[in-house]
């Protein structure tokens, strides 16, 4: 080899070794760097751990000094063993809260690396970054959205100026950064249906809402909750969803509603298990309503038509203390007790409250038609809302439902329960009367719906009428009855609707029934006359008795036909009755009947025989 060409083959080995010796010096150095960011740790820890970074959320926070005390909202998680990085990834980030999740302990050196599982997000949510990931970006970018007003006038019905329906709509959040917008939305969705499809009121529509109507940033977005929830310009939400709130409304449904009302209870966001079937609905500011809390708030109120719809996380659990008697109630939820429930993929709703809502309203929240209708009565039904929003449930949850009496959900909607008829006027008729003798009452009513009415008249010694009808609504009726003993008895009367559902009764209609009160006692022998004793074996006095003799067969030259008149005749007393002077012969038959103007109280003694000789009567018989 000539000397050129070796000065040539050295120097081209000396550039090769220099590269060689650059590179291996640069990997030395990378592989002994320490991380200098939390964005640098957090992308190192999921590198290493091989989660795909687009699919869930990621936090870091530090540096942080050794010793440093890491807690979630609902455990301890570790003590940083010397100064570095920890990292949250939400690994199921449709999922609502309190669902398995990681903290990895990263130390600056990257030396020491530290892997926790826990239940629950960070204590302290605001000194994490968020790193970018695609389903982060997603869920940031998600806008409070109100739903469109369906077509269609309210119905006519709840133009009443009073409306025994009441609903019930919470949003804990627990805290702004697990407050996700699509708890809004689910709220917001659920209130225009209620008030412009349903005509609940809205005074009747209880709102509690994350921090209330506090204006500072409360949602994962670093927005505020807009207190319009139907862009009306009015305020619906009204408190803060706390627990002493909670407490309070209910306290207040307590003393408001009666057993003809209805209460809707619907409630969004985040739920716990406490074990078992124990859970818990979580609030605002780190609160929680457990199911026994909740079903002693429900208990407290009076027993009227509950609707219950969970959507939290683990809320299955609250079916076991809220489907109990007496009832009526209804309660449907997300999930069973012991599983996660889910936001839709685009995380704009939550899934089965947005199918929920959409079943009983009739269109989705983007307007899409739906027909939930399963029986085409032109009613949405508690069972049917439910067995919609579970056929439509795409999400790894299974819904659950419940009611007492079972089957009653399939007579309930969120439409008013069919309003009874208006309470019967007091009946009209007679105060008084006797035994045996038959008087009549009329009474009438009318119905809010205009539905045809039945009547039931009730005596008041032990008999009725049943159920006569139907009858169009304000017509009057009228009933007769016999009292077979002496006595007062209340009459009083009640209504339904040709759907079953009963008025109270009408102000009672006293009436006193007495014995006979006229009696015609054994004809007496007189001198060229008839006589007879009329007693009153009643109880109370006769008076204007009309009494009539009259003689016939034989033959008769005087006085056939006698009548008068007495005054008065007390209770056990008595008056005589004669004829005038008679004169004639034969066998006689004596007629003797009195009555009282107000009713029948005729005595004929039809057995007496007489043989009358001019001037010698004996009703005895004979000469």
């Amino acid at each position: 080899m000539n000397t050129k060409n070796k000065i040539y083959t050295i120097m081209k080995a000396c550039v090769i070794t220099f590269i060689l010796l650059f590179v291996s010096c640069s990997n030395l150095t990378l592989a002994n760097s320490s991380i200098s960011n939390a964005e640098d740790a957090a992308r190192f820890v999921i590198e290493r751990l091989s989660y795909d970074i687009d699919e869930v959320l990621l936090y870091a926070w530090g540096p942080i000094s050794k010793g440093e005390e890491i807690f979630g909202t609902k455990e301890h998680i570790l003590n940083t063993p010397e100064k570095g990085y920890v990292i949250y990834i939400d690994i199921y980030p449709r999922a609502n809260l309190f669902h398995p999740v990681k903290y990895i302990f990263l130390s600056e050196s990257a030396e020491e690396f530290i892997v926790k599982d826990a239940m629950s997000p960070p204590g302290n949510f605001a000194d994490y970054q968020m790193i970018k990931t695609a389903i982060g970006t997603l869920l940031t970018s998600v806008e409070n959205r109100r739903a469109p007003i369906p077509d269609g006038a309210i119905p006519a019905l709840s133009q009443r100026s009073t409306d025994s329906r009441y609903a019930v709509l919470m949003n804990g959040g627990y805290s702004s950064g697990s407050n996700h917008v699509r708890y809004w939305n689910d709220l917001s969705n659920i209130y225009i249906t209620l008030n412009y499809v349903y005509g609940f009121p809205d005074e009747n529509i209880i709102v509690l809402c994350s921090d209330g109507l506090n204006p500072a940033p409360d949602q994962s977005n670093g927005l505020n909750s807009d207190p319009d929830l139907d862009g009306d310009g009015d305020d619906d939400i009204m408190y803060s969803c706390i627990l002493s709130n909670v407490d309070m409304v209910f306290a207040e449904l307590a003393n408001i509603l009666t057993e003809n009302d209805k209460l809707f209870i619907f409630t969004t966001d985040h739920g716990s298990s406490a074990g078992g079937w124990n859970v818990v609905q979580n609030l605002w500011n780190y609160e929680e309503l457990t199911d026994a809390h909740f079903a002693a708030l429900l208990d407290a109120l009076p027993n009227c038509e509950i609707i219950c719809t969970f959507e939290p996380c683990y809320s299955g659990g609250f079916l076991d203390d809220v489907v109990v008697p007496p009832g009526p109630v209804m309660a449907s939820s997300a999930c069973r007790h012991d599983e996660l429930s889910w936001a839709m993929n685009n995380l704009e709703y939550d899934e089965y409250v947005f199918h929920w809502t959409a079943a009983i309203k009739g269109e989705d929240a983007y307007g899409i038609p739906v027909d939930a209708d399963y029986n085409q009565d032109g009613r949405i039904t508690m069972d049917e809302a439910y067995l919609y929003a579970k056929t439509h449930d795409i999400q790894n949850e299974h819904p659950q439902y419940g009611d007492y009496p079972v089957n009653i959900g399939s007579l309930i909607s969120l439409y008013p329960t069919n309003l009874a008829p208006e309470d019967p006027l007091k009946p009209v008729g007679p105060g008084e009367g006797i035994i045996l003798e038959e008087y009549s009452f009329s009474s009438n009513t009318t119905d809010p719906e205009g539905e045809q009415i039945y009547y039931w008249f009730d005596w008041g010694d032990s008999s009725n009428t049943g159920w006569l009808g139907p009858f169009a609504s304000g017509t009057s009726i009228e009933e007769s009855h016999i009292w077979y003993d002496s006595g007062n008895y209340s009459i009083k009367v009640k209504a339904k609707d040709e759907k079953g559902s009963e008025s109270g009764w009408s102000e009672p209609l006293t009436i006193h029934i007495a014995k006979p009160v006229l009696e015609i006692g054994l004809i007496k022998d007189g001198f060229l006359k008839v006589t007879a004793p009329v007693r009153n074996n009643g109880d109370t006095d006769a008076n204007d008795v009309s009494w009539n003799i009259n003689l016939q067969g034989g033959i008769i030259f005087l006085g056939k036909e006698t009548t008068g008149t007495i005054l008065s005749i007390p209770p056990g007393g008595d008056e005589i009755i004669s004829t005038d002077i008679i004169l004639g012969f034969g066998q006689t038959t004596i007629f003797v009947t009195a009555e009282e103007p107000r009713g029948s109280a005729d005595n004929r003694d039809q057995g007496a025989k007489m043989f009358l000789f001019f001037i010698n009567v004996n009703p005895g018989g004979g000469i």
